[in-house]
């Protein structure tokens, strides 16, 4: 018995050793995976936001191009009746043109930025998903070389002890169905004595009739 139980405390002890080696590896990967999908949400954030600002430059760049052709017809329809009009119609017109320019290279900005986000946050979640492939595959197979390794353990012959008991917990099996059989084998014998018993009676009830 006290074998048995330095057996139980190994094995408990064995698998409380795997158990934390695993849980530490996997609490590494896990705060890794973690942190770069905390980096994948900023990241996403970041994106709607530049996306959201590269809608709102687009749209001020088609109004600055109405507004623009406006001002260019302003100046045409009345040149000829008042000169000094057009030219500031002309000069409205190329404000405008210089707020246009400017915003349009901020707009070509915004889009290489908001293409490089996208690229990155790409980047991001497939190393995301790698991690997750790797961590869980590498869990598992720590787990069965672990439980594979204990398995085979016969540190003092405990493992051959075990299967000792197993032999001998088989042979108290059989002993006792054997001595069921041999009880079942007793009572046919009986049943046929009675039963042959009793036909000798009812053949001497007719003799003794006849």
């Amino acid at each position: 018995m006290r074998a048995i139980r330095r057996w139980a405390t190994s094995i408990a002890a064995s698998f409380d050793y795997v158990i934390t080696q695993v849980e530490n590896h996997e609490a590494i990967v896990t705060s890794a995976i973690k942190d770069m999908q905390s980096a994948g949400n900023k990241a996403r954030g970041q994106l709607s936001r530049v996306r959201r600002d590269g809608e709102n430059m687009r749209k001020r760049i088609d109004d600055l191009k109405e507004l623009e052709r406006v001002w260019q017809e302003r100046a045409v329809r009345v040149h000829d009746k008042d000169e000094a009009k057009a030219l500031e119609c002309l000069r409205r017109r190329k404000q405008i043109n210089r707020e246009l320019e400017a915003l349009e290279t901020q707009e070509k900005e915004h889009t290489r930025l908001a293409n490089q986000l996208s690229s990155d946050l790409k980047v991001i979640d497939e190393r995301v998903a790698e991690l997750k492939r790797k961590k869980n595959a590498l869990s598992a197979r720590q787990y069965r070389a672990e439980a594979m390794r204990i398995g085979q353990i016969d540190d003092l012959g405990l493992v051959a002890e075990i299967d000792d008991i197993f032999e001998r917990w088989e042979l108290k099996i059989d002993e006792a169905t054997g001595f069921q059989d041999s009880l079942d084998d007793l009572e046919t014998d009986f049943i046929s004595e009675e039963e042959e018993a009793e036909l000798r009676s009812e053949l001497d009830e007719l003799i003794a009739g006849a």
